[in-house]
Formats: structure tokens, sequence, C-alpha cells
């Protein structure tokens, strides 16, 4: 018994100093995080006044900081960015930017409500008034603090923009963006891969009368691809023209679309020629392409004569199943060279040059 309560008198101590270095631990971190919390609104002043010698003009209310203890929690009320150099605006109703505080480098971005968007197209100003129901930004920063990585989550999303009347929505979208390459110092002599992205639209309403023949819902719209190449920074239309001198391309890894009747799914490479017009060398399978021949028809959008042409092509080349649905066009190549866009042998489109 003695050797009991002994071993209890010299276990005690320990006990005692781990419990105060606990204590001692926690009131450190609870100042680290408050004075951290005050230092955040700061960090943004800067940060704001950064972004204006570049040119983007961002405004929001005083920022509040929530969510101790285990991460910031920093929330912006009508926050704007405005970037007239590059012509486009946006407007929010509120957004809550989310980090860990042993984490500077990875943040979440919640926002819902209203989002607006202004862009200038050359001659004039577009407004884009959307609602969204919910979504979420995670973003990844590198050692330079640029955007390295991003995801973008947005649930049922409603926009008002400069058609006439009606409402356009997205039920589901989803994008992830990486930046594999840095853009000032890409390899020259070799292509590299500069960045990928993966897209996702589901459940797509197009606003009253844009759908013609086709119809005004578009079941899906996804695409993955990867950017090889040097892209450099400032002037858009110059690094177009060294990307594509040097060799660049984007490497299409899938593609796929079902619109009423129509239904896509292709991969490929895309280039550009020395008018800057694409060429493409992608393979293809395409069912329901009889419906939107004659949608096209419909819509005048192409000669009755050519029409027919393609028809009997497709018709020659295509799967016709067994079941009595619409035949399907197969591993059908699908390329653009010299101005004009192929199926097969058919010419569908011409290809006009790109300006940036």
């Amino acid at each position: 018994m003695r050797k009991l309560r002994h071993s209890r008198f010299k276990i005690m101590p320990y006990a005692l100093s781990v419990a105060g270095g606990i204590v001692v631990a926690i009131i450190a971190y609870t100042a680290y995080w408050f004075v951290a919390s005050d230092e955040i609104g700061e960090h943004i002043a800067a940060w704001v006044e950064e972004q204006r010698a570049r040119g983007i003009i961002i405004k929001a209310d005083e920022p509040e900081v929530s969510g101790y203890p285990l991460q910031f929690e920093v929330s912006l009320r009508q926050p704007s960015v405005d970037h007239i150099g590059e012509g486009w605006a946006w407007r929010g109703d509120a957004i809550t930017a989310s980090f860990r505080p042993w984490q500077f480098r990875e943040f979440d971005l919640k926002f819902r409500g209203r989002n607006d968007v202004r862009y200038f197209d050359g001659e004039v100003w577009h407004d884009i008034q959307g609602e969204v129901e919910g979504g979420t930004v995670w973003l990844k920063l590198d050692d330079k603090r640029r955007v390295k990585n991003f995801l973008v989550n947005l649930n049922q999303v409603d926009v008002v923009g400069p058609w006439a009347e009606g409402l356009a929505s997205i039920r589901r979208f989803r994008a992830r963006v990486e930046r594999l390459g840095d853009s000032d110092d890409g390899e020259k002599a070799k292509p590299r891969a500069f960045g990928s992205a993966e897209v996702e639209f589901e459940g797509i309403r197009l606003p009253p009368g844009f759908g013609e023949e086709m119809g005004e819902e578009i079941e899906y719209l996804d695409f993955d691809l990867s950017l090889y190449g040097p892209i450099s920074s400032g002037d858009t239309a110059q690094a177009v023209r060294v990307w594509r001198d040097e060799g660049g391309t984007l490497e299409l890894n899938s593609f796929r679309v079902r619109w009423g009747p129509l239904g896509i799914e292709t991969s490929g490479t895309i280039s550009l020629d020395g008018e800057m017009r694409p060429i493409a060398a992608l393979t293809a399978d395409i069912i329901g392409y009889g419906d939107v021949i004659d949608a096209l028809i419909m819509s005048n959008m192409i000669p009755l004569g050519d029409a027919f042409l393609a028809k009997v092509a497709f018709n020659v080349i295509a799967d016709k199943p067994v079941d009595g649905s619409p035949p399907v066009l197969r591993s059908v190549p699908v390329t653009a060279q010299d101005g004009g866009l192929f199926v097969g042998p058919v010419t569908v489109a011409k290809m006009p040059s790109l300006s940036f």
C-alpha cells in the first residue's frame, strides 16, 4: 500500500506538468488565432491594393472573421470585382472563405444567392444576372501565391441574360482545373503539359426559342482536356501566337454531349494553323445525325442539296442497329483543315480565323 501511494505521488508531478503544458499550448494557440484573425483584414486590404495596381478593383463590406478553433472563416458581404481593362465585372450577395490556421495555401469558398456578371464584347456591355442555390470553390495556391488548382461545384443556377426574355438554367455545374506548368518558363524545344481541365454540365435549360428544332434541354455536356505548350503572360493574342508557333496543342481527352436527338462522344488533338484557324484530328461516335440535318434544313442553316448529300454519305458509312434504333456513325474521323470542318468525307462547316 505504501509503495502504491509512493508511486502515485511520483506520477502526480508528471500529470500536472502535462496538464500545464496542454493549458499553455491552448492559451498560446488561442492568442495566435485571435491575433491572426485581426491581421486577416490587413492582409486582405494589402492584397486589394496589389490587385488595384493591376487594374482590378475589388470592393466589399468589412470582413467578419469566425471559425475558432479549427479554422478561419472570413465572410464578405456585397463583394465585387471590376476588371475594366479585360472587359468583365462580377457582383455577389456574400462569399465566405475558409482555411486552416496551419494551411494558408488551400481555401474553400462558399456562396449563394445573387451573382451578376458584366462583360464587354468589344462594342457594348452585356449583363447576366445569376441566382445560385448553392456553390463551393476549392483553391490551392503555389509557392508564389498563384492559383495552381481549383474545383467548382454549383447547384441550380438560374440565369437572366441579354436575350429577349425567359430564364436559362443549369441543374449542376462542376469544373476542375489544374495548372501543371509555369507560364513564364516553358521549355521552348519541347511542348509540355501546361494545364488540364474537366468540365461537366448537367440539365442545361436554354432560353425560350434558342433550341430551334433541337429542343431547349441539353441533358449533359462535358469535356476533359489537356493543354500542351508554353503559355506566356501579357497580351492574349500574342500569347496564343507564341503557343501556336512553338507547337502547342490541345488534347481533347473526351467530349460528350446529349442534346435532343444528337449524341456525340469524341476525342483527339486540336491546334491552330498559320491563319489562326483550328486544325483538328478527332474520332467520334455520333447518333441522331439525321434529325440534326433535318433541324438544320428547317432552320435554313444548310442548303437542301448539301443536306441530301450529307445524309446519303452518312447512311453509307453508319452502323444500322438491328433493333431499328437510329443509325450511328462509329469511330468516324472528324477533321479540321484549310478552313473546313469534315465529318468523314463530308464538309459540314467552314472554320473562321479565331481572334483574341
